[in-house]
């Protein structure tokens, strides 16, 4: 009867072995290296990038694409600190990048657009021209007296009323929380909107451009408007984009 040696012995269990079994020390050191996560704020950056689009519909959401740019400067800074814990620098690079990209391109186009689209004939307004001070015991503004039978350009949000679809009449608003989210605006903070072409609306949360007569109403008018019961500003408006 022949005996092994120690050698054999060796080779014999090499040849028995799971051929994908690794050494315990080997394992150790992979399983820590595979620890590491993506950086969250690598991954947030991107996301508020492809978000940002949205930016070149809305002016109000170019903050998007500032905040992507801040969150991939961040993520950045964390892989940094803790490289042997924290991955995903190109996905923050990819972040800043484009987030920088859209929030550079969406300014120059609202630049572009805010500096070429007021028809000739018409004055632009804006609702905070409309809004007197605390300090004033009146209802309006001298800005809103001189504008008064002026043709006018001015954007806002459709405030929801009664009704939400095929709007000829509806409240205009220069906030979006006031015209999304409820909130009790006041008396000069909204107008009161009727549009004289065959052009309708509907409620939603775009950004919509009114061009009309102004008129103001010294003595508030009462209007068919649970929340908003009384407006001291009209457009009689052309129309509507």
């Amino acid at each position: 009867m022949s005996t092994l040696t120690d050698s054999q012995i060796d080779d014999e269990r090499k040849l028995k072995a799971d051929p994908f079994d690794i050494p315990r020390e080997e394992h150790d050191d992979w399983e820590e290296e595979g620890y590491r996560t993506v950086s969250r704020a690598a991954v947030t950056s991107v996301a508020l990038a492809v978000l940002g689009l949205v930016a070149y519909w809305a002016p109000l959401f170019v903050i998007l694409p500032f905040l992507a740019i801040c969150f991939g400067f961040m993520g950045l800074s964390s892989i940094r600190r803790y490289p042997d814990e924290l991955v995903g620098k190109k996905a923050a690079w990819l972040g800043i990048l484009l987030g920088g990209l859209v929030f550079a391109s969406s300014v120059g186009w609202h630049s572009f657009v805010y500096v070429t689209e007021v028809p000739e004939g018409f004055s632009r307004v804006r609702f905070y021209e409309l809004k007197p001070s605390s300090r004033s015991n009146l209802l309006f503004t001298e800005r809103a007296e001189e504008l008064d039978g002026q043709q006018v350009f001015i954007k806002g949000y459709v405030r929801p009323g009664n009704e939400s679809r095929n709007l000829k009449k509806f409240v205009l608003t220069g906030d979006f929380g006031d015209c999304c989210f409820g909130g009790n605006p006041k008396i000069s903070e909204v107008i009161g909107i009727t549009i004289l072409s065959d052009q309708t609306v509907d409620y939603d949360f775009r950004y919509r451009t009114i061009m009309g007569t102004f008129k103001l109403n010294k003595n508030p008018k009462a209007i068919d408007e649970k929340d908003v019961p009384h407006i001291i500003y009209e457009i009689e408006c052309t129309e509507v984009r």
